[in-house]
């Protein structure tokens, strides 16, 4: 750990530890503490989404995440122990990215990935180590914390990242508020074995007029999570077990099922709440301190994910005194609507879910299933429905580090859009590439689509924080072009963390140093 931290990042789940990746991958210094013992063993988090992997891929855990984990091919919808509609999965993302999927993965598994990679760029995470005080002053934040040993140790850090989960210490010291409430619901978690009715290597959704229950595939046979919302008159109730909800379980399930162990089991209840701000000067909030929800779509592990990339690239360039600090006001101005559209979205939906009234009951057990299962037959359908769950239809247009030049085609990205991800042709009789692989997330890269012909090489350029990728026009190139939408003659200059910072026809160097001085804020430019 560094004597003298620029970033001092407050938890060590996967937004803590996210952070910690990236600015470590920036240059920075950095200290990440933790109040546990160690790793959580088990975890509620299970989804990992397609932009997730797609920013793993950067880290180089893409690879082993898949391996570890378990594509979902399909959703099978059940009612009254009857089977009614099967969603497909598989890879209705196709085209879209290079992981048109939802990865079933477990949050510690997710930990372990990103602690391993942490550890790889000589970073050690401070456990039993918790934040008991918080003064900020003039160009630092005076920190005390408790060291595993019990004393306090007070100290001086120029940043504060509080990835420290619903009742983060950063945000109460900060006396930022969190506006919300939980819902009346009480949900139980059990890692199980299992047989029964469940399709199996799919995920199973059991619906009742009350409510659902979950049964996700883990690896193992018969292993299987399974998450489910407790029966009303057992809400009260401190002592509950597995045999407790067995009963509301098999009604629904069937005699079918049959549960030969279970490993672990707890309640828990769902809040909705959002933090008032994101930032307090040089205090920053992420993940679950800044916001939580209920868990549809299963959003929120990648949510705070999406907080830390987008975090981690300005305040590392900040940090290590190649951008301007007034470069990190764009972290609250691109995170606060998505984290407000999400809560949204989900507690709208969640109400619908979970809701008693007669005409909702009907909606969740007699009509959805089958017009879900009908809809998803149509490619436009799966698409918007990827674009959205996998969060790779997140945009920052109105950020004020997004500009879009005049002149370019209707219907194609913008900045403030993530560059689509394409594969080409990058010189003549080449085979088509992962342009994906050719950006790197510590710099800006500008990519050029050529309007005909060969594409000069591109490459990294020596002491400077812009990259060049070229692309040519062509037989082998114009299909994919199309339909990313991407013109001809059009530059591309693309963030670090993968969105369009600037883009228009052919961009003048000038323009492209402008944008990097008055919006971005770096501080050493291309010649």
């Amino acid at each position: 750990m560094p004597p003298d931290p620029d970033v001092l990042v407050v938890g060590a789940g996967p937004t803590g530890l996210m952070l910690a990746n990236q600015l470590a991958r920036q240059g920075a210094r950095v200290r990440i503490v933790d109040r546990h013992a160690g790793p959580a063993r088990e975890t509620r988090a299970l989804g990992v989404q397609a932009r997730t992997l797609e920013i793993y891929a950067q880290l180089g855990i893409a690879e082993r995440a898949v391996e570890l984990g378990k594509p979902a091919t399909g959703a099978n919808l059940w009612v009254s122990g009857r089977h009614v509609a099967r969603v497909p999965l598989g890879d209705i993302g196709r085209g879209l990215s290079p992981y048109p999927f939802l990865l079933i993965l477990g949050q510690d598994d997710n930990e372990r990935l990103l602690g391993q990679r942490l550890r790889e760029q000589g970073v050690e995470i401070a456990w039993n180590t918790e934040l008991v005080g918080l003064a900020q002053e003039a160009g630092r934040v005076a920190v005390r914390l408790r060291q595993p040993d019990g004393t306090v140790r007070e100290s001086g850090v120029p940043w504060v990242a509080g990835c420290d989960g619903a009742h983060s210490a950063v945000r109460e010291l900060n006396g930022i508020a969190f506006v919300g409430a939980p819902y009346q619901h009480v949900f139980f978690v059990a890692d199980t074995r299992s047989t029964g009715p469940m399709v199996p290597g799919e995920v199973n959704v059991f619906l009742w007029p009350d409510g659902f229950h979950l049964f996700f595939p883990l690896r193992g046979a018969d292993h299987w999570r399974l998450v489910g919302i407790v029966p009303a008159p057992l809400r009260g109730r401190a002592d509950l077990d597995l045999e407790d909800v067995m009963p509301s379980i098999l009604h629904q399930a069937g005699a079918a099922l049959s549960v030969r162990s279970c490993s672990w089991f707890s309640t828990y209840r769902i809040h909705h709440r959002r933090a008032e701000r994101f930032r307090d000067r040089r205090c920053f909030l992420l993940g679950d301190a800044a916001h939580i929800h209920s868990p549809v779509g299963a959003q929120g592990m990648n949510t705070g994910l999406q907080d830390a990339y987008n975090l981690g690239w300005k305040l590392g360039l900040v940090a290590t005194g190649r951008a301007e600090p007034a470069l990190l006001e764009s972290y609250e101005a691109e995170r606060v609507p998505v984290a407000r559209q999400l809560l949204s979205t989900t507690d709208r939906f969640f109400s619908v879910v979970v809701s008693n009234q007669r005409l909702a009951q009907l909606l969740r057990t007699r009509v959805a299933p089958k017009l879900l299962a009908l809809a998803m037959r149509f490619e436009r359908v799966r698409r918007l429905a990827f674009r959205t769950i996998s969060q790779i239809g997140i945009e920052y247009r109105a950020s004020p580090l997004s500009e879009t030049l005049p002149g370019l085609p209707a219907g194609g990205p913008r900045a403030g859009d993530r560059f689509p991800w394409i594969k080409v042709a990058r010189a003549d009789g080449a085979p088509a590439e992962d342009v994906y692989q050719a950006l790197d997330d510590r710099g800006f890269t500008l990519v050029r689509v050529e309007r005909s012909g060969a594409a000069p090489p591109g490459g990294p350029e020596p002491d400077r924080p812009l990259r060049t990728i070229a692309i040519p026009c062509g037989p082998a190139n114009d299909a994919a072009l199309a339909r990313a939408g991407l013109a001809r003659g059009a530059d591309y200059l693309v963030r670090p963390d993968g969105y369009i910072g600037l883009c228009g026809p052919r961009v003048e160097p000038g323009t492209v140093r402008r944008y990097l001085s008055e919006r971005a804020r770096l501080t050493m430019q291309p010649a």
